[in-house]
């Protein structure tokens, strides 16, 4: 077993996917983001992947699910708030079949999950913990809001890992004091929603204070709150790999630093970019 996780925040433009390494080389996913020529889950084949968490159904979060059988996961945590009929109701034609893909994946998974099975256990991770956090109250109009928040810890370091969520899904997650507890003082945070405006919730940014803010983001998202972002992080030091030196950052996104790897464990958290 490594004494390092790994964790690969792909550049998919529009959409989000992350890959983790766990230490004991089983893999956690979050999210099926892509793009046109580029799959994240071909990286998986023939990858022990024992978690799965889909934040929520928007295209750009579930557009690698025709490569699903490449890396099915032995555990799912999805969104449970809208039924096939919801979601296949006002989908445009062109994703009507990614969408009944996903659909016909998500609805396998039925059987509970044990004690030991559980990736808030570390047992199945090599000691690396994962807790999702979602609210269920939102306005349905908006799925944005029923978005998973993830939470990954190992060695002392913690990631968070948003999807899409906005104000009032923020809102409620901070009612309660599991989630209070869970993302504060972290090392790094995934932006919710892109890195958008709408998704900017400054109570939330004061407790999670992150080291390093992380978008994947898109040269067609348009509002950008990575100034507000960048104010909000202390800095940490990441390794560029196109001119081979450190620089001190404080967000990176996926539009102008490619694909970016964290590595955390023993030895604390290192990141790189990867153009």
């Amino acid at each position: 077993m490594t004494t390092n996780a790994i964790m690969t925040v792909w550049n998919v433009e529009l959409g989000l996917a992350v890959h983790v390494k766990a230490p004991n080389d089983r893999f956690i996913v979050i999210d099926l983001g892509s793009k046109k020529d580029f799959s994240p889950l071909k990286q998986l084949e023939g990858c022990d992947v024992g978690y799965m968490v889909i934040t929520h159904p928007h295209s750009d979060h579930i557009s690698d699910i025709s490569n699903i059988q490449l890396a099915k996961p032995k555990i799912l945590e999805r969104c449970h708030a809208y039924s096939r009929n919801e979601l296949l109701e006002d989908v445009r034609e062109c994703d009507r079949k990614t969408f009944i893909k996903y659909c016909d994946f998500v609805e396998r998974y039925t059987y509970p999950v044990s004690e030991s099975e559980s990736p808030e256990s570390g047992i199945p991770f090599g000691g690396l913990t994962v807790k999702v956090f979602r609210t269920n109250v939102c306005d349905k109009k908006n799925m944005n809001n029923f978005s998973s928040i993830v939470v990954l810890e190992y060695c002392q370091t913690k990631i968070v890992v948003c999807g899409d969520n906005e104000t009032e899904s923020f809102q409620e997650l901070m009612k309660q004091e599991d989630f209070q507890q869970g993302v504060s003082g972290a090392d790094i945070l995934v932006a919710p929603h892109h890195g958008r405006e709408s998704a900017y919730y400054e109570e939330f940014m004061k407790l999670v204070a992150p080291r390093l803010t992380v978008i994947s983001d898109t040269t067609k998202s348009e509002t950008s709150a990575v100034d507000k972002y960048t104010r909000a992080s202390s800095g940490l030091s990441v390794f560029n790999c196109s001119n081979r030196a450190f620089e001190n950052r404080k967000c990176l996104t996926t539009r102008n630093d490619g694909n970016l790897q964290i590595y955390f464990g023993q030895n604390g958290v290192g990141v790189c970019t990867h153009k």
